[in-house]
């Protein structure tokens, strides 16, 4: 059977929609997983299925930091037109949402205070997304892979067995503090 099915897309100012479809969708490939979870008998099925949800949730949480940068990449780039700034985002040395951040507080005259405590949290979640990204879900015993480790192992976005292991309220909290981020940046705190 070849349907084709409706889709929808929202403009890259609005991406951080995209963040509740994903929370919609991951609520139901968790109950899903449950369901098969409760059935299952053998042991080896259990920890495949929870393996599985497991790579699922970190494919979730990478995409949850690609759609808060360009969300606000978007924002920086519209405030860039509206302001008629000559400099561009893509001017900086920052990369990701510091660039964003960067861009917003030295050219557009924006004061977000990176010192706050969803600021802080957004960095290091995008430390872990970077490591997922480039070592995978292992940490080695490195002085970098260590630190990182250690600033999240009591954290309330993730927990670790000998992996992060990522839940249902994980993610909900870590949609939450990008929301944060994202009020900041948008000026509904007063930067527009």
């Amino acid at each position: 059977m070849n349907e084709e099915k409706e889709v929808y897309s929202v403009p890259r100012f609005l991406s951080f929609i995209d963040l509740a479809y994903l929370y919609e969708g991951l609520k139901v490939v968790d109950q899903h997983f449950q369901c098969e979870i409760d059935k299952a008998e053998d042991k080896d099925k259990i920890g495949n299925l929870n393996a599985t949800c497991q790579s699922l949730y970190r494919s979730a949480f990478i995409s949850l930091c690609s759609t808060l940068e360009q969300n606000l990449d978007e924002l920086a780039h519209m405030a860039k037109e509206k302001q008629e700034a000559s400099l561009s985002p893509g001017d900086l040395k920052d990369r990701g949402i510091k660039r964003s951040v960067s861009y917003a507080n030295k050219v557009l005259g924006f004061s977000i205070d990176i010192n706050q405590k969803h600021w802080k949290d957004t960095y290091v979640l995008y430390d872990l997304r970077n490591h997922l990204v480039h070592y995978g879900p292992v940490f080695s015993g490195s002085n970098k892979h260590l630190n990182l480790y250690n600033r999240l192992k009591n954290s309330e976005y993730v927990s670790f067995k000998s992996i992060p292991v990522f839940t249902l309220d994980h993610i909900e909290k870590i949609i939450n503090t990008f929301m944060l981020c994202i009020d900041d940046f948008g000026g509904r705190r007063g930067n527009a």
